[in-house]
């Protein structure tokens, strides 16, 4: 397949929440083997967040003994509607955040072979991706499971399934620490070179504001570090991987509705641009760069992922008359 691309639902209201915490849309993650890239980059970076998406109306609660009492500013109203979703800023990564009752997502995504000469209908592909969340990951635990159909141009000869679980361990008006572990494509099917093994990892993600007393727009800052298994490993000329490697991602958001990032890995790294084009609509748009400075025997590849996330029980579609 060529990628394992999770969207984020939209609107998980967490009770007395922080009001920064709308949620991001689903980042892109880099191959977990493809047709195009028949050796995984990457894993699911669990985009479907437990976050809130409009800004309270109500005072945020108390602060805790000993810590600073949340600026005013964040009970504000704000004056436009915030966006449904918050750009991805994984940076192609595993994440910390999972989702909770209700999230879902559905995604398309194509993109490009490292390889240059290769014909054509070679150097292009897609695929397809859908998810869900079930559970409470700010009170308990949250889950995902998560399917990828891989080349479009055999649709579903080859695919496999995923899952996450994790839970949100601190979610404070000025930080958020986000833990998850899971397992990438444990099951497969298909005829695939190279999708021979599943990819388990674990993942650990800070979260902050930048400008928390500006209720239009607070510029979160996300940075991740986590390890896993083959889909993370480095990978040399003759193709042979190492058994596991580790991972780090750092992400910024430029605009309300646009951010940027970059992870890292053993096996490579990759550079991502996360768009949410409307106010209102739970679409999201990201377009990444994979093994940008050619560490692995496939070079670079570009993919364009376009998706829609959101919840069932209070979403977009929850929301209209």
């Amino acid at each position: 397949m060529l990628l394992f691309a999770l969207a984020a639902p939209t609107a998980l209201t967490t009770p007395a929440g922080p009001s920064w915490n709308v949620r991001p849309a689903p980042q892109q993650i880099t191959p977990p083997p493809t047709r195009l890239v028949p050796v995984g980059q990457g894993a699911p970076p669990s985009r479907l967040l437990p976050a809130a998406a409009p800004l309270p109306a109500s005072p945020l609660p108390a602060p805790v003994a000993g810590q600073p009492e949340p600026p005013e500013a964040l009970a504000a109203a704000p004056t436009l509607r915030p966006y449904r979703l918050r750009p991805s800023l994984g940076g192609g990564k595993p994440t910390g955040y999972v989702g909770g009752w209700g999230d879902y997502f559905i995604s398309g995504t194509a993109g490009t072979r490292g390889d240059a000469d290769q014909e054509l209908r070679d150097f292009l592909d897609g695929s397809v991706n859908v998810g869900f969340a079930i559970g409470d990951p700010v009170r308990a635990i949250g889950v995902e499971v998560y399917w990828g159909a891989g080349s479009i141009k055999d649709f579903n000869a080859n695919g496999g399934f995923g899952v996450s679980a994790g839970r949100l361990l601190v979610n404070r008006w000025n930080l958020q620490v986000a833990a998850a572990g899971g397992v990438i494509d444990f099951y497969q099917y298909g005829d695939e070179p190279g999708r021979r093994f599943s990819s388990p990892y674990g993942a650990l993600t800070f979260a902050t504001p930048l400008r928390p007393r500006n209720p239009q727009f607070q510029q979160v800052l996300q940075v991740t570090v986590g390890g896993g298994g083959k889909g993370f490993a480095q990978i040399d000329s003759n193709f042979q991987i190492s058994e596991g490697g580790f991972f780090a991602a750092a992400g910024v958001e430029v605009l309300p509705n646009l951010g940027v990032s970059a992870g890292v890995s053993n096996r490579s790294t990759v550079v991502n641009l996360s768009y949410v084009p409307f106010r209102n609509l739970p679409i999201f748009v990201n377009l990444a760069a994979a093994d940008v400075f050619e560490t692995t025997p496939y070079g670079v590849s570009g993919l364009l992922t376009v998706g829609w996330s959101d919840n069932w029980r209070s979403g977009y579609f929850h929301s209209q008359p």
